[in-house]
């Protein structure tokens, strides 16, 4: 009867042989390229020269395997196939992505496992993990993303047998229910801000001066406050028949060191760009700022700081705290999107919201951005349908 063949992985049998004053273990593996080859140990009894051999065969990295510039085995940290799967990844992500994903690994997922060996990590690690994050969601589902791709190299480089992510629970999201701003609650915010540019009682100078026009601009938009803070002039044609200004960019604020503010060429997620009808009171606006003289703007932007830069979100954000205060706390530059998509909706329907938005499917405009009715329509009509007729409620008195 021949043989059984040995399976990809698989090893024959251990002899042992002398070498001078050491013995020598050998085997014979045959790789995942179906070859066979020689593999052999040395030590000062055949009983350690064996065991060194079947660590030798445990952990050897096959030459059909091996990675190019990066050799991932069951010996390496996790820490390095961090590394690789960030090199792997940089091709196919945002430089803005690729900055989240090693902010949020070297914050969280390494100090907590890079030092493990990549076969050391089960599900109950990463669970752990997770878990241990889960008071704040967004950041647990990124290090699970981040987790999941990891694991799914070594898995394709059979480094091992599954991937330990897989088996974990998605950290759970409360969504908070949409809420707009009401016209009444604007008029309100718009004061607040007045009262805040212009310093109402206290000397020095007027901060946040454009915050007004941002306000204005967002409301009459929609547009997301990183996509309003890229709109250079050329983005904006208020002497078309109809005014519009064209969506085509965003600011991606620095997360890793040594990185700046800079403006990234597309929309989030790589969306098209989207071209905005502009109402009256928004080119009025524009019109003003336009004649406005403006000492330093190397990029012709909308809005331009002192210096020439960028105007960073977060500055934006900063004064808007201040100025509305914490009666409209809950009141963001996001905020004034959702009103936007509320309004539209209710006036045109969910499907002009989702094109005013720039959204690649009304799911997510409905979702995410529609503020739910909360009373029912007057249907009392249609319901008296079912009302008893008078002769019976007579017959049952």
């Amino acid at each position: 009867m021949p043989r059984e063949r040995l399976r990809p992985g698989e090893w024959g049998k251990i002899t042992s042989s002398a070498r001078g004053k050491s013995r020598v273990a050998k085997a014979r593996i045959r790789d995942r390229d179906g070859k066979l080859r020689l593999v052999e140990a040395c030590g000062a009894s055949d009983d350690e020269a064996r065991r060194r051999l079947q660590r030798k065969l445990v952990d050897r990295v096959p030459p059909s395997t091996s990675v190019v510039g990066q050799s991932i085995t069951s010996r390496s940290l996790v820490a390095d196939l961090a590394q690789f799967w960030f090199t792997e990844k940089l091709p196919d992500l945002s430089p803005s992505s690729m900055s989240n994903y090693q902010s949020t690994w070297r914050d969280v997922g390494a100090p907590a496992i890079g030092d493990l060996r990549v076969t050391e990590v089960t599900t109950g690690t990463i669970d752990s993990l997770l878990k241990s994050i889960s008071h704040i969601p967004s950041r647990a589902r990124v290090v699970r993303v981040i987790l999941a791709g990891m694991f799914g190299a070594a898995v394709r480089l059979d480094v091992i047998g599954n991937n330990p992510v897989r088996e974990t629970i998605r950290p759970k999201t409360i969504r908070k229910a949409v809420r707009s701003v009401t016209v009444e609650e604007l008029a309100l915010i718009r004061k607040n801000v007045d009262a805040y540019c212009n310093r109402q009682g206290k000397a020095g100078p007027k901060p946040g001066a454009d915050l007004q026009d941002q306000i204005d601009l967002l409301i009459a938009t929609g547009v997301r406050i990183s996509e309003l803070l890229a709109l250079t002039w050329d983005d904006i044609h208020l002497d078309d028949v109809a005014p519009n200004l064209v969506v085509c960019a965003t600011l991606v604020v620095p997360r890793g060191k040594g990185q700046r503010l800079h403006r990234q060429s597309h929309r989030k997620s790589n969306a098209p760009a989207v071209t905005v009808i502009l109402p009256p009171f928004a080119v009025d606006i524009l019109r003003h700022r336009k004649e406005a003289p403006v000492v330093n703007n190397p990029n012709d932007a909308l809005v331009v700081t002192a210096t020439g830069n960028w105007v960073a979100p977060t500055n934006v954000r900063r004064s808007w705290r201040a100025a509305l205060g914490e009666s409209f706390d809950w009141v963001t530059p996001h905020s004034f999107r959702r009103t936007v998509a509320t309004l539209v909706k209710e006036r045109y329907g969910v499907e002009a919201a989702q094109a005013q938005l720039g959204h690649s499917s009304t799911a997510i405009t409905e979702a995410h951005y529609i503020e739910r009715q909360t009373i029912a329509p007057d249907i009392t009509a249609a319901l008296n349908t079912f009302a008893p007729n008078e002769g019976k409620l007579l017959d049952k008195c």
